[in-house]
């Protein structure tokens, strides 16, 4: 099989071989590793993704990303802080939505339909809570959810209607799957409850899922932490693959039992603790056992829980790497 198609195995709840995986790397870990191991290093991994966020440089560390907000990145990490939140009170004034910038979406999708060999991913970060407390900040907007009703729905609207038309130019390209990322978790429960939740956030991903849907795409769909309360409501909806899936908040066994015949789970490998803090051995031994339980019946990508920050030692991605590289069939 390709790597392509023992991705789409996995999706149909198949017993596949071998499991799929992704090294995920941030940007830091990834240029170490070019350098470790060679330029034209490459994994092998089964999925292909392009982001659609993009970030103008301003001066120094800060970076403005498409819907004006000014983030500083001189910390370590995927994205850093946001230097200001630009609607301050519960009203838009002056402020305009940004429109899809077509031109770059299209040369994105374009390249990643050249990766024909594997399963295709197009990623729509802060999708909609992250997108909307990057503008609001989140205690404002988790204050908006009580007293601001109407606001915090005209803001989710607009950034969910932000959301559909870049769908609908992805989806006239050769691509498998729309992944949206949007942080609800914390390491135990959902930020703003399950409630909160199902009236602001469940009535705009349903839109966004069925866009994607009509299109013959897969739905992903990224959150770190406890979403385990509202993931009836994921499977409602009709959401194919789920990430991060981290060992340290759910028990994974339960969830392969519960989910496993309707959810693909995309993690599993820990960043918080087992990667960062593990040795080479534990690495690599947790890893098959990953490969083992939730590659049982399909339904599984392994994969580390988020993009490896910096703190993971080389040995430990070379590790993670034995492991899912050299499967044997009975995993």
């Amino acid at each position: 099989m390709t790597k392509r198609e023992c991705v789409l195995s996995a999706l149909a709840h198949k017993k596949t071989y071998p499991v799929p995986w992704q090294l995920d790397m941030g940007d830091e870990i990834a240029a170490r590793l070019g350098r470790d191991l060679g330029a034209g290093f490459d994994a092998g991994s089964h999925l292909s993704q392009e982001r659609n966020e993009t970030f103008t440089a301003l001066c120094g560390d800060s970076f403005e990303d498409m819907f004006g907000v000014v983030w500083n990145k001189e910390q370590e990490g995927d994205f850093g802080i946001v230097v200001d939140y630009i609607l301050q009170e519960p009203e838009f004034g002056d402020y305009k939505f940004p429109v899809p910038d077509e031109a770059l979406i299209r040369e994105k999708c374009a390249r990643l339909e050249t990766h024909k060999d594997t399963f295709r991913m197009y990623i729509i970060g802060f999708s909609l809570f992250e997108r909307a407390w990057t503008l609001r900040s989140m205690e404002e907007l988790l204050v908006d959810f009580l007293v601001n009703q109407e606001f915090a729905h005209e803001l989710l609207e607009r950034i969910t209607l932000y959301n559909l038309a870049v769908v609908d130019i992805a989806a006239q390209y050769d691509i498998d799957c729309i992944f949206f990322g949007d942080d609800w978790g914390q390491q135990k429960g959902l930020i703003m409850g399950p409630d909160l939740w199902r009236e602001f956030i469940k009535p705009y991903l349903r839109r966004m899922y069925a866009r994607v849907k009509s299109h013959g795409m897969y739905v992903a769909q990224h959150s770190c932490g406890d979403v385990s309360d509202i993931f009836p409501d994921l499977v409602e909806l009709g959401m194919d693959i789920y990430n991060t899936f981290q060992p340290e908040v759910y028990d994974v066994e339960q969830m392969k039992a519960l989910y496993g015949d309707k959810v693909t789970f995309y993690g599993g490998v820990s960043t918080q603790r087992l990667l960062p803090e593990g040795t080479p051995e534990e690495v690599e031994e947790e890893t098959r056992r990953m490969l083992r339980l939730m590659g049982n019946g399909g339904g599984y990508i392994c994969a580390p829980t988020h993009a490896m920050p910096n703190d993971i030692p080389t040995e430990n991605v070379l590790a993670f790497l034995r492991a899912v590289q050299n499967q044997s069939e009975a995993h």
